[in-house]
């Protein structure tokens, strides 16, 4: 499994080097004021995943098309996408980012506003450079997708302000549905119009995107509460510290016994907490067995997106989509 994954990340790194030079580009010809671009610069020099681009790319590949044909709205997406991940560690008062001090820890919280600004201006200069009878309406789809990322995360933030602690598990998915999901399947859906896929293909393939997104969330909470911090390259127990509404801590205070449904409660509850109120929270939610339990639902998803590629023609790219949901559900980070 573990010569699979790194097989994988090699391929990614394969389809995602013009995503990379085409960002590289871009940074190149802003080098000032460094207090914007060599921020971002360094940012891009950790090292994601660029699953979103790489989709959006092998998604156009695989329903006939050229992978130049989606290479700007695979730049666009992966702007945006890194764009949000500096906003959402402020508002989440995250403390690492890919094994690495977040930017407004490290900088601080002006500079590092500043720079996510940057960037979402960045993605409007990859957006209009889409070319090609379809243009206007992947850069409708990705507007419109873009809006729903804030929506979902709004959406989310709502709860903290409001202190809801009540969170049902659709309420939980519609906020996934809209800060994961939604880009995940843009990514796909913009690569098979981009590709000149009929509609039904579209469909399915912003289908395959939605749900590879709702298990990777998912996958993403799990990995925050069990995952090995030098693989995850956050910090474990974040969304405890955070006081983050997760599928799991749905599942955890709906099936722990009373007594420790209230302990549980009462340490998510909190503003501050301890190091050992968190360890002492995932205890509690290991003890419930929603881990367990959720991951299940995760892989479930992952299952029913690999079935919306029964639409797509047997070849390399199929079994590179079919590879790439599947690495989904064992990634350690």
């Amino acid at each position: 499994m573990a010569k699979n994954s790194k097989n994988l990340e090699k391929k990614l790194a394969e389809i995602n080097a013009p995503v990379k030079a085409g960002i590289a580009a871009l940074l190149e010809g802003k080098k000032e004021p460094t207090e914007v671009y060599g921020l971002l610069s360094e940012f891009f020099s950790r090292k994601g995943k660029s699953l979103r681009p790489a989709l959006c790319i092998e998604c156009c590949k695989a329903v006939g098309g050229r992978p130049e044909e989606a290479l700007q709205a695979a730049v666009a997406i992966e702007l945006f996408h890194n764009f949000t991940l500096i906003h959402d560690d402020i508002e989440d008062g995250s403390l690492m980012r890919r094994g690495t001090p977040c930017l407004h820890v490290k900088y601080g919280l002006p500079l590092a506003l500043n720079a996510g600004d940057g960037l979402f201006m960045m993605v409007w200069q990859a957006a209009q450079k889409i070319e090609g009878p379809k243009r206007e309406r992947v850069i409708s789809l990705l507007l419109s997708s873009f809006t729903k990322v804030l929506e979902g995360q709004a959406a989310e933030l709502g709860w903290y302000y409001k202190n809801k602690w009540d969170v049902t598990e659709p309420e939980y998915y519609r906020v996934i549905e809209g800060k994961t999901g939604a880009l995940i399947a843009a990514s796909c859906e913009a690569g098979a119009i981009l590709g000149n896929a009929d509609e039904e293909t579209c469909k399915q393939m912003s289908g395959f995107g939605m749900d590879l997104g709702l298990g990777f969330q998912i996958i993403d909470d799990v990995l925050n509460i069990v995952g090995d911090e030098s693989k995850y390259g956050k910090e474990i127990g974040g969304d405890i510290q955070e006081g983050k509404r997760t599928l799991i801590t749905i599942w955890a205070l709906r099936t722990l016994p009373a007594v420790k449904k209230a302990k549980l409660e009462l340490i998510l509850k909190k503003k501050k907490k301890s190091a050992m109120e968190i360890r002492a929270a995932i205890t509690l939610i290991k003890e419930s067995g929603a881990p367990e339990e959720v991951m299940k639902v995760a892989e479930s998803l992952v299952d029913r997106a690999i079935g919306r590629l029964d639409v797509l023609p047997d070849g390399e790219e199929k079994k590179t989509l079919c590879a790439l949901a599947n690495y989904v559900t064992r990634r350690q980070k």
